[in-house]
């Protein structure tokens, strides 16, 4: 059997990946089966065990994931909602606005069992490997709209948080710690880069070098992923390539055998590993980089799909539920794309002509876009259409940075070395920076990723090309297929964004206690903040960019403004935005900024609807013969949060007026009152249709 372990990485994956669609003991229904389908196969197709083998896999990973959740998730999760105490060790912090912190504890709840669990509380002076004890509520994370929080964090191996801290105690470890010292020293490095480069180039330089986003912001974040090169602020196998090539090159002019430059070039990959933060996509690439050097001192052939293979069962086999985690998701089939996928299509077409290294470039890049798309699909808002162009132009000029950034980290940042690098490297950020900038607000370059077509044509680029393999057993017509169906939705969406659309649609964003509506057709909106002082303003842009809708007619401030107008300022750069608006009792405020004042019994005239504000602090939406008006959000009572929406107007069916009520409880579940479905999600979309009717969607 050829590729033993690419066989069994890739149905174990696979069957990881079906197991966290269905529930625990559907876990185990499904594992039995593949278990009676290995033993059906072995005993009657001995000849060819590998459907067996491949069978057995599968079958393997759906038990292990069903075990997981079962005995070891939900042993954890019992103590949703209760007083816990807490002891462990601190595996990682995060500073936090208001001299708050977020600590990973890795310990023992209620002297009960092991669990790894984050506590938000008052910063303190503790570090990484510091022992904790702490007394407080625990709660299970919730997914929501703009951030699948419990989906995060069980990849992490993380199931509980601990938000009201009733006692901490503390003491520190004098005790060498080389995490600590890696940490400490990523610091040093980090303060080095930050004294000799401008705010923007040192935050893309730590989040190149050490996956540190932390302060880049959210804008340029958004502009480099739009761009197509976003992969290269999550540390994986483009860094430790350099890495490799860095002190591969300086090994092999030492006078050693291959078995010594083996064991020192360890040293360098397992040092990155520790300083880029043990993240998931560093560690598969770190297993990968470890199988291909040591193949040769076994005198075997690296490949591509077995490494990959073995990386897969390595990463998962403690953690089955990192499976979900995008960076996983994203390196592995990335990895696919790059050293399985394109070399296969590239030597198709080979065989009838030669290619050179441009076009093998991108072709490379245009494989990895398409085997990716359907986990891109999963997790990320956009999607970038001229990523093959972009990461054959750019991605040499971010290997020219993460080289810099490597020679000031081994110096340990010394001074004239980092002045003369730093200096190179500032400049070349300038440049990503700005080729991102001028990419990312170009839109027919990337699509949004929200539309019910692309979901569909996601599921598709995932099974059609499997089906082909698996038919036809040759690789580049899967990939072929998968580059087909990739191709094939960039022109449907973008057809679809160019084509009329008549509907308008409403959608009431909650985050925590703020409420933003978004009012929109398929081309422009207009966003109102009803509470929270724009708080939910990243929601709103979330939902926004998913949609596909740059142009803001108007956006309204109906709360706070002065307080609401920074936080959609620095939300709000990427859009259009043609004027804004805020309540008259604001007029000197709006005088100062130049902003539109509205007052009581007036209203804003849109090209498809109007918006009136009936001086009692509701605003209503005026489309055809459907009104639907908005209520000062406020809490009411029994544990419930009203989500200010109520529709009137009259079927076209029905003589009898209708009243819908949108109720959200405390925990983020709503419910729509009024004979009408029940829906429960973070944030209810409204669909108001040209006779007066309206529907309802839960938003996933």
């Amino acid at each position: 059997m050829v590729r033993k372990m690419a066989y069994i990485g890739s149905f174990w994956f696979i069957g990881l990946l079906a197991a966290s669609f269905l529930t625990f003991p559907g876990c185990f229904a499904v594992s039995a089966a593949a278990a009676l389908s290995a033993a059906a196969a072995a005993l009657f197709l001995r000849k060819d065990i590998k459907y067996a083998v491949c069978l057995f896999s599968f079958g393997a990973a759906v038990f292990v994931y069903g075990a997981y959740g079962n005995f070891v998730y939900g042993n954890i999760i019992k103590y949703d909602g209760l007083d816990v105490e807490v002891k462990g060790i601190i595996t990682g912090y995060a500073d936090h606005s208001g001299d708050k912190a977020s600590y990973t504890i890795r310990g023992i709840v209620n002297g009960d069992v092991k669990a790894t669990v984050t506590c938000y509380a008052d910063s303190i002076s503790a570090d990484v490997g510091d022992s904790i004890s702490i007394i407080g509520k625990a709660s299970v994370f919730r997914n929501d709209f703009s951030f699948a929080a419990e989906n995060y964090y069980r990849a992490k191996n993380i199931f509980l948080k601990i938000n009201s801290v009733k006692k901490l105690n503390y003491s520190n470890n004098e005790k060498f710690s080389l995490i600590r010292v890696m940490n400490s020293y990523r610091e040093r490095i980090i303060n080095v880069i930050n004294s000799r480069m401008d705010e923007r180039g040192q935050a893309v330089m730590a989040a190149m070098l050490f996956g540190d986003k932390s302060d880049l912001e959210s804008t340029d974040k958004t502009l480099m992923c739009r761009a197509g090169i976003g992969h290269i602020m999550a540390v994986s196998g483009v860094h430790l390539a350099v890495v490799c090539t860095f002190f591969g090159f300086i090994i092999s002019k030492l006078p050693l055998n291959k078995y010594l430059r083996f064991g020192i070039m360890l040293v360098p990959i397992f040092c990155f590993v520790l300083l880029a933060g043990m993240s998931d996509s560093v560690l598969r690439s770190a297993v990968m980089v470890i199988i291909v050097f040591g193949a040769e001192l076994f005198r075997r052939r690296a490949d591509t799909f077995n490494s990959l293979g073995i990386a897969a069962v390595i990463l998962t086999v403690g953690n089955p539920f990192a499976i979900r985690d995008p960076s996983f998701l994203l390196s592995v089939s990335g990895v696919f794309g790059a050293g399985v996928a394109a070399p296969a299509v590239i030597k198709s077409i080979e065989q009838k002509r030669r290619l050179g290294s441009f076009a093998k470039s991108i072709i490379l890049t245009i494989c990895v876009n398409a085997v990716i798309f359907p986990a891109a699909v999963m997790f990320f808002d956009e999607f970038s259409v001229i990523s093959p162009l972009s990461n054959v132009l750019l991605i040499p000029v971010c290997e020219l940075i993460l080289i810099g950034g490597i020679i000031v980290t081994v110096t340990g940042g010394v001074g004239f070395i980092a002045d003369i690098v730093l200096f190179f490297c500032g400049i070349l950020c300038d440049l990503v920076v700005n080729v991102s900038e001028f990419i990312g607000n170009i839109h027919f370059l990337y699509i949004p990723l929200g539309n019910d077509i692309v979901k569909a044509a996601a599921v598709t680029a995932a099974l059609i090309p499997a089906a082909a393999f698996a038919i036809s057993k040759r690789a580049e017509i899967g990939v072929m297929l998968a580059v087909c169906v990739f191709s094939l939705t960039i022109t449907a969406v973008n057809l679809y964004r160019v084509l009329p659309n008549d509907g308008i649609t409403v959608a009431v964003l909650r985050k925590s206690n703020a409420v933003t509506a978004v009012i929109h057709d398929g081309k422009s909106a207009a966003v109102i903040d009803l509470d929270g002082r724009g708080k939910a303003a990243p929601t709103a842009v979330k939902y926004l960019n998913k949609h596909g809708i740059y142009r803001i007619d108007a956006l309204i401030m109906n709360s706070e403004p002065n307080a609401a107008i920074p936080v959609f300022d620095t939300n709000f750069k990427l859009f259009d935005v043609s004027e804004s608006f805020i309540p008259e009792e604001y007029t000197s405020f709006a005088e100062k900024d130049g902003l539109a004042v509205y007052g009581l019994q007036s209203g804003i005239k849109l090209p498809e609807y109007e918006i009136i504000f009936d001086g009692k602090g509701n605003i209503t939406l005026n489309y055809v013969r459907t009104d639907i008006v908005f209520y000062d959000s406020e809490y009411i009572g029994g544990g419930k949060f009203s989500a200010a929406v109520r529709y009137s107007g009259k079927k076209p069916d029905s003589d009898a007026e209708a009243d819908i009520l949108a109720v959200m409880d405390s925990d983020g579940s709503a419910e729509i009152h009024g004979g009408q479905t029940v829906y429960i999600g973070e944030s209810i979309e409204f669909s108001a249709d040209r006779y007066g009717g309206i529907t309802a969607k839960e938003l996933d």
